[in-house]
């Protein structure tokens, strides 16, 4: 199994949602307003200097999802050149 740990601008909220139920994800941990910084991106601290905020989602998958739900978020990524989405994968060892 694997975490996906998928961060994004809140802007893209619904493609992202409706993208991993078209995925057959079923659940999900999400967390609205998220603050912060990326390596190559300007902050999002949701105040009058640094506006706007992300979205974060923690999916786990099996791994036979794990390669055809991948494809489709690269693919998302790709359509926004990188900018405002990352995916961030896991191993997951235990479940308790």
């Amino acid at each position: 199994m694997k975490l996906l740990f998928i961060t994004y601008d809140v802007d893209f909220d619904e493609d992202v949602m409706e993208m991993l139920n078209s995925l057959g994800v079923t659940g999900f941990t999400k967390w609205d307003r998220v603050l912060g910084k990326g390596k190559n991106s300007e902050p999002k601290l949701d105040d009058p200097v640094w506006p706007g905020f992300n979205c974060a989602v923690a999916v786990v998958i099996s791994d036979d999802d794990q390669e055809r739900i991948l494809e489709e978020l690269k693919k998302f990524s790709l359509r926004l050149d990188g900018k405002g989405f990352k995916v961030f994968v896991l191993p997951v060892l235990t479940v308790i």
